[in-house]
């Protein structure tokens, strides 16, 4: 037999899908934000000051402002220096960074003494920089025609950053003692992560400047051509190298080292994660150049090198670094960097414990020639790491 419903029934039963969707939704929502928690108690007095602060406030505010101020106290607060809070414009750079790229014009500058101005160590292949006309020892005087000559250095080179497609306007002081007016466009940058060159003594030298993005296969590609020219023996230069992405890392240490255990993970529960290295390797003496500022996945290259007594390590002692961590979105576009992992050297070796590696051989350079270092232009004479990892590898 058929039954009709009547319009109230039906409201009535609409009414009672909705409230029981609301309960719902209410209940998704209150176990996100962890609901009778302690945590849940805390989001409502923010909650609460951040409506106290709307209603009663005299005077105007940045509420985006306001908001990432907290975000980013908040990671602060857990004083860990490897966490932090990255705004959505923040995050977009930090991806381009983790991919050996940026959007810029693709120059290395240092401040020029003579001038004031900004001035062009080296211009990147296939650059904006590059197809402006902007070369090698240009002094940038004005950007936009504003005097960069008298401002701080810091504030100068920030002038020259600006969004893809926005173009730039430089006064420019070239070699020859003219000026000119250069205008570029800013555009995405890819750099090199890995250079290379063959020294003295048929020694291979890699320098290695982060992990990131495309760096393994960079290194193999180095390794390969400096042995298919002769090389018998390498010097990998991680000075001033933060780190980066484990799969670079192990790519590394992979193509390097025989069957072995290369990289150690371990997790919140203290379980561990262990990864192998295949059965080929390239089995030639070498040295690994350190300073206090190789960190992270710098570090732990070389004392993976130096555990399996493959390389040698000369230089400074390391930063000490054996956190790992992930990356993760926010819902205002914004990141979430954060530790929540540890890495152990093959030996079980806590890097932060140790307070870093040690090197076998313990050597400064001067301030003269470590500002030099930074920059890239301390010659290889100059270098007396350098000049100690050849020794090691051609004894007289």
């Amino acid at each position: 037999m058929n039954r009709k419903f009547g319009l109230k029934s039906v409201v009535a039963l609409m009414l009672i899908a909705s409230a029981l969707t609301c309960v719902i939704v209410l209940a998704v929502v209150g176990t996100k934000l962890g609901y009778g928690t302690p945590l849940f108690d805390e989001l409502k007095t923010y909650l609460a000051m951040r409506r106290d602060i709307e209603s009663v406030y005299i005077g105007e505010y940045d509420s985006t402002a306001v908001n990432e101020a907290a975000l980013r106290a908040t990671v602060e607060a857990l004083d860990d220096r490897w966490s932090y809070y990255m705004t959505p414009a923040e995050y977009d750079e930090y991806v381009n960074l983790s991919n050996n790229q940026y959007a810029g014009i693709g120059v290395v500058v240092v401040e020029d003494e003579e001038t004031g101005g900004i001035r062009i160590r080296s211009v990147y292949t296939d650059s904006p920089a590059e197809r402006a006309g902007l070369t090698d020892g240009d002094v940038i005087i004005a950007v936009d025609g504003a005097d960069v000559t008298d401002m701080d250095y810091f504030d100068a080179i920030n002038l020259i950053g600006g969004p893809i497609g926005q173009t730039v306007d430089f006064t420019v002081l070239g070699s020859d003692g003219a000026t000119r007016h250069v205008t570029a466009e800013y555009d995405i940058v890819r750099t090199n992560p890995v250079s290379y060159k063959m020294l003295d003594g048929d020694v291979g030298y890699i320098r290695i400047a982060n992990f990131d993005g495309s760096t393994g296969d960079a290194f193999v590609a180095a390794a390969e051509a400096l042995v298919d020219d002769g090389a018998q023996s390498f010097v990998f230069d991680v000075r001033y190298n933060g780190g980066g992405r484990v799969s670079e890392l192990v790519k590394m240490l992979d193509y390097l080292l025989p069957e072995c255990e290369i990289f150690v993970a371990v997790d919140h529960t203290g379980a561990e994660s262990v990864t192998w290295s295949d059965e080929s390797s390239v089995t030639l003496p070498a040295v690994v150049l350190v300073n206090d500022y190789s960190f992270s996945a710098a570090e732990y290259f070389a004392a993976g090198l130096w555990e399996y007594d493959y390389a040698q390590v000369v230089g400074v002692q390391t930063t000490g670094k054996n956190r790992s961590q992930i990356t993760l979105r926010l819902p205002d576009g914004g990141a979430l960097h954060i530790s929540s992992g540890e890495y152990l050297t093959p030996n079980r070796v806590s890097l932060t414990e140790q307070g870093g590696l040690t090197p076998d051989v313990e050597l400064a350079l001067t301030e003269e020639q470590d500002a030099l270092l930074y920059v890239g232009k301390l010659d290889t004479a100059d270098d007396d790491q350098l000049q100690k990892a050849l020794e090691i590898l051609n004894p007289a």
